[in-house]
């Protein structure tokens, strides 16, 4: 990729395709919309996660643990999905518009879809978790004897925040500023879906330069503007989350006291957690109703799940259901393992220390701060000589492993660089091979992790949708293709029968994840 970016058709170099960044208005229009929608997507991702990241760091009440852990779920839900959601919700004859028509006896819809605010709502649902858990950790840790310190002093609550809270919290603000900058930054399916052609962002550009002009140089060069621009900013962030963990911030030296202390607190905290708990429930919860209505009678029916495995639609996935289903399966499953695999390797690998290490990670973690679109391009160029593997599921696989494996990484580098090699050691001199041992002690010390591990793989495989557009043939099409071809085609029934099946693997997936994994480091 970065030869075609930076080299004519007969080989010499140039840095012309980067001068057409810049030159070219299209180009200039397109980076600069990226960087605008990405910074205000992550200010109001900011503006809507600090309320809760302080309630949950301040606050004790039931059901906080399973209310943090429900803030996991956009991270394993298909943004194919989550638009899909959105549409349904908030589109022209959406349900928010027909109740306001029905009920308020509005004559005209609001129009919230297919606009830069749909943008903006969009990418804060996805992304405020990321918000609510870094801020939130950081808060719980900032001992309230600074406060009390500024408050003796004469200092009123205001000062005491802005003076002595925000810069206590800078390093994880900019570190979850910087994360969410990058996920919307990258975002493709969103912009594609909710934004509407006017809204093309650097991302939309590389496919639209590949799929539309098949210019691979100038879709090279931005893929790889874009991708320098992301280790920027991915370096930023684990700059600064080194900051935040090993940081002097104490913990707080009084307990938190209980929510329903304080009536005013109650009142406010029970709007905030209301409004983000119908964030994220409703734009699922509607696509599954709708799977179950007839748009024309509102009645219950069936027939959008007939029609998912009749024949009526293989022209328009180019493959039968049963065939998309099988290739979403058997993609998940190898790259759950193939994914896990590699982690292994790579964490005891690095369970010694050795010279380079943290450079190491960094190229290990890479796959993180590369977007899917520039990964299938470079799989493109790569894989169509000498021999051709574009023919094959081969590219697809080894991209979902690519982009599965830094949070497999993530989870089992913690879990095996904290084992004690004395069980090992003991097993050992009880007369079992290393191998042997591995499946005797190694794994049972962290099988926890690998399950979580293996079903964040898992769901991430099964969502994917960027880099397998890019790269997938109509017999390789997968759940989320055809959720995209579905959504192209208007044919919102079958799009929410097929997205509600989405809804309840990603439901079992975050009650397994937080089964397996509670208690345990954050895997995002």
């Amino acid at each position: 990729m970065l030869k075609e970016a930076f080299t004519t058709s007969t080989g010499s170099f140039t840095l012309n395709e980067f001068k057409k960044i810049f030159n070219d208005l299209y180009n200039l229009r397109v980076v600069t919309f990226t960087f605008k929608e990405a910074f205000i997507s992550a200010f109001f991702t900011l503006i809507v996660g600090l309320p809760g990241a302080y309630i949950i760091s301040h606050y004790k009440f039931k059901g906080k643990s399973f209310l943090v852990s429900l803030t996991t779920v956009p991270f394993i839900l298909p943004s194919l999905l989550v638009a899909l959601g959105f549409i349904i919700l908030f589109g022209d004859n959406g349900f928010l518009n027909k109740f306001l028509m029905d009920v308020f006896h509005f004559k005209q819809p609001f129009h919230i879809l297919y606009s830069f605010a749909a943008i903006i709502l969009v990418h804060t649902f996805y992304n405020f978790p990321v918000v609510l858990r870094i801020i939130g950790a950081a808060w719980a840790g900032v001992s309230d004897k600074y406060e009390f310190a500024a408050k003796s002093l004469g200092a009123k609550p205001l000062e005491v925040f802005f003076k002595v809270t925000v810069p206590l919290l800078l390093p994880a603000i900019i570190s979850s500023f910087s994360l969410v900058f990058l996920f919307c930054f990258l975002s493709f399916s969103i912009i594609l879906i909710i934004g509407g052609a006017r809204f093309a962002t650097i991302e939309v550009s590389i496919y639209t330069y590949y799929n539309m002009f098949s210019d691979f140089k100038m879709g090279s060069a931005l893929a790889t503007f874009q991708a320098l621009f992301s280790l920027l900013v991915i370096y930023t962030y684990l700059k600064v989350s080194d900051i935040v963990k090993t940081g002097d911030i104490e913990k707080s030296i009084a307990p938190a006291p209980s929510i329903l202390s304080n009536k005013k607190t109650l009142f406010f905290s029970l709007i905030y957690l209301g409004l983000i708990f119908f964030l994220i429930i409703a734009p699922i919860l509607v696509v599954i109703v709708y799977a179950f209505l007839d748009p024309f009678s509102s009645k219950f029916t069936l027939e959008n799940f007939a029609k998912l495995f009749g024949t009526d639609y293989t022209y328009l996935l180019g493959t039968s259901f049963l065939r998309v289903i099988l290739n979403s399966f058997a993609f998940a499953l190898f790259t759950l393992l193939l994914s896990n695999l590699f982690a292994l390797l790579g964490s005891y690998g690095l369970k010694t220390n050795f010279k380079g290490k943290n450079l190491f990670v960094s190229i290990l973690m890479l796959p993180l701060a590369i977007s899917p679109i520039t990964i299938a391009l470079s799989f493109i160029i790569f894989f169509r000589s000498p021999i051709n593997l574009m023919n094959t599921p081969i590219p697809i696989l080894i991209a979902h492993t690519l982009l599965a494996f830094p949070f497999s990484l993530r989870a089992l580098l913690p879990a095996v660089q904290s084992t004690s090699d004395s069980f090992v050691f003991a097993s050992r001199s009880l007369g079992y091979s290393r191998v042997k041992s591995f499946f005797a002690v190694d794994l049972n010390l962290f099988k926890n992790v690998l399950i979580t591990s293996s079903i964040f793989s898992f769901a991430i495989s099964f969502g994917e949708f960027g880099a397998t557009f890019m790269l997938y043939m109509p017999r390789f099409t997968t759940i989320p293709i055809a959720l995209y071809r579905f959504l192209s085609g208007r044919h919102y029934g079958e799009a929410s029968a097929l997205g509600s099946i989405f809804a309840v693997i990603n439901i079992i997936s975050f009650i397994l994840i937080e089964k397996f994994h509670r208690g345990r480091e954050n895997i995002i």
